[in-house]
């Protein structure tokens, strides 16, 4: 079953019971008792619980988690993240308690219901595997919180008996697991048709492996502070890591999902690995996908596509915003496995493309490069052209004086000003390729996790305790063959490894920046650190003849010139804005 998370989460035709109770009221008259003796109603009442999980491309604008990791910069004038990288936005997030609350209130309530005890059953399981995500949510932004499991009521005067403190982050994580044990439990195998938008056994699952994954590493690698608020007893690392690897199990076993296949099968080579890739995030319900947000047009949409269109291709407002850098495209190997460093200095190249030949298959389904073909002509990025005698033309906008079919500078940048993409890269992945999307129109899919995730936490999981080696080799191997690249040996199964595949073949899906966190390697990561891009130039021989060369990027206005600095109290959030609300709330170190 592929679950996906919509703003109607039924689309309801009012009939059987429902339609007697809105024949006996008007809409604005539906008691709160009407609503749990209703199955209709109740359901709808889960519609929000359900679409205020915190993920989605709606919660982002044009700021998304990628901009606080080396996976892009963002060109925009005053939308710089280059530190302070645990007070920013997409890493807080304490109004979570408000929606806690209404899950709490959903568990008191169902209790009351008329309906049976085996729906009942079904819903509690349901709403605890939501109330689970949420606090996980909650524990990766800000280690130990408030855990709330029951209705808080304000009376007027109580409210000191409202204002909780802290629990331990191991708690909290603790708590997740009871919770997503219990779901489990009682969640269905599958829904019908009428109902394949809602938790099943392996999306709770899924959501065990990666949350256990996370608490497993903090175990591993992080320090316990503030009597436990923050950090886990290395002692537990290996109990949370088993218990990710059983969720993993448990999901790779039940063969309900396997890796997208549609356009390149691995095991024959007969296809196209790049689109294959690309294609697995358009393609929707495909059987790579756990839990996903469905979007549809015009009732509900997004604006990825306005967002991150190359600067010549944008419909309206903005574009450019995800513009990779040099050092995500580099991450990626070559088929043969060697080390994905670029080789340009000094050298010209008649096709752009060539710079990249024997890329993993992965980057050309994720990022676009000069020339690469888009929406009916090919994205044009070069920042200047050196004429026959060494003269550098470089203005926007104006043709190269030999040669007055061609512009000095390309339409999609990099310029040193304005929004447009200033690293030489765009960002492919998750792109309508086949039409300029008009503004605030987008609905593909947001896939919140997939099988290859699962693999890859299984095999990480399995490394960090030194635990089923050749299985997790086997899975890590799975997702390379799938890429169309060398599969690993054992000696090979490390954990640096590890760590790059999951940054190669999840990125830009809001992974990287909890994973930097949890393995406390932001510090190291940025240290005062200049990122980089890649700027091509043409370069003339007269008769209409070109060939492309490329020079590294640093400095403005690449981060407007700044550099990224990651201390360690952006390993976790900033809670002063909670405390403002709750006096008894202690702020994480250097907050």
């Amino acid at each position: 079953m592929k679950t996906k998370i919509i703003a109607m989460f039924l689309i309801l035709t009012f009939s059987g019971c429902i339609k007697d109770v809105l024949d006996r009221k008007p809409l604005n008259m539906i008691s709160e008792a009407d609503v749990w003796v209703n199955e209709d109603l109740i359901k709808i009442y889960l519609v929000a619980l359900y679409d205020n999980m915190p993920f989605g491309f709606d919660r982002n604008g044009y700021q998304y988690e990628a901009h606080m990791t080396d996976e892009s910069s963002h060109p925009y004038a005053g939308q710089l993240i280059v530190s302070n990288y645990g007070d920013l936005p997409l890493s807080r997030n304490t109004g979570m308690y408000t929606w806690i609350r209404r899950a709490n209130y959903f568990l008191e309530k169902i209790q009351t219901s008329t309906i049976s005890e085996a729906k009942i059953k079904s819903f509690i399981a349901e709403v605890r595997y939501i109330r689970a995500y949420y606090y996980f949510d909650l524990v990766k932004k800000y280690g130990g919180m408030p855990i709330i499991d029951e209705v808080q009521n304000f009376t007027g005067e109580n409210l000191s008996e409202l204002q909780v403190s802290r629990n331990t982050e191991d708690e909290v994580y603790s708590f997740i697991l009871t919770e997503l044990n219990a779901a489990i439990a009682d969640l269905p195998d599958s829904w019908d048709a009428a109902n394949n938008n809602r938790a099943t056994k392996m999306i709770a699952q899924a959501l065990k492996s990666r949350a256990m994954l996370y608490a497993g590493t903090i175990a591993k690698y992080g320090t316990v502070q503030l009597n436990g608020l923050i950090g886990i007893p290395a002692s537990k690392a290996n109990t949370y890591f088993a218990e990710s690897i059983n969720a993993s199990q448990a999901i790779m076993g039940s063969s309900k999902y396997g890796l997208y296949d549609k356009l390149y099968d691995p095991n024959t080579m007969a296809g196209d690995p790049a689109e294959n890739y690309r294609n697995l995030f358009l393609d929707k319900g495909n059987k790579e996908v756990i839990l996903q947000k469905a979007y549809f047009n015009p009732d509900k949409r997004h604006a990825w596509d306005n967002y991150n269109m190359p600067q010549s291709f944008k419909p309206g407002c903005c574009g450019n915003a995800c513009t990779p850098i040099l050092e995500m495209v580099e991450s990626y190997e070559y088929t043969d496995g060697s080390v994905g460093t670029l080789n340009y200095d000094g050298l010209e190249f008649d096709n752009p493309k060539d710079l990249f030949l024997n890329k993993d298959p992965r980057f050309f389904g994720s990022y676009m490069y000069p020339e690469s073909p888009f929406v009916g002509r090919n994205v044009q990025i070069y920042a200047g052209i050196y004429d026959v005698d060494g003269t550098l033309y470089k203005s926007s906008g104006t043709p190269f004086p030999p040669d007055p079919s061609r512009l000095q500078q390309g339409r999609d940048g990099p310029w040193i000003l304005g929004d447009v993409g200033k690293t030489g890269f765009y960002i492919r992945k998750y792109l309508n390729t086949t039409t300029i999307v008009p503004e605030n129109t987008s609905d593909q899919n947001y896939i919140e996790c997939r099988y290859a995730e699962i693999l890859l936490n299984y095999a990480e999981a399995a490394v960090e305790s030194g635990t089923n080696l050749p299985q997790a080799l086997a899975a890590i191997n799975l997702v390379r063959n799938r890429a169309g690249i060398k599969l690993l040996i054992d000696t090979e199964l490390t954990i640096d490894r590890i760590r790059n595949e999951r940054k190669v073949e999840l990125a830009f899906e809001d992974k990287r920046f909890w994973d930097i966190r949890r393995w406390r390697i932001g510090p190291d990561l940025f240290k005062n650190t200049n990122i980089h891009g890649l700027w091509p130039f043409l370069k003339y021989y007269g008769g209409g003849v070109y060939t492309w060369i490329f020079t590294l990027k640093t400095g403005a206005p690449l981060d407007a010139g700044l550099s990224r600095v990651w201390v360690e109290r952006d390993n976790y959030s900033n809670l002063s804005g909670y405390i403002s609300s709750n006096k008894n709330i202690v702020n994480n170190p250097g907050w």
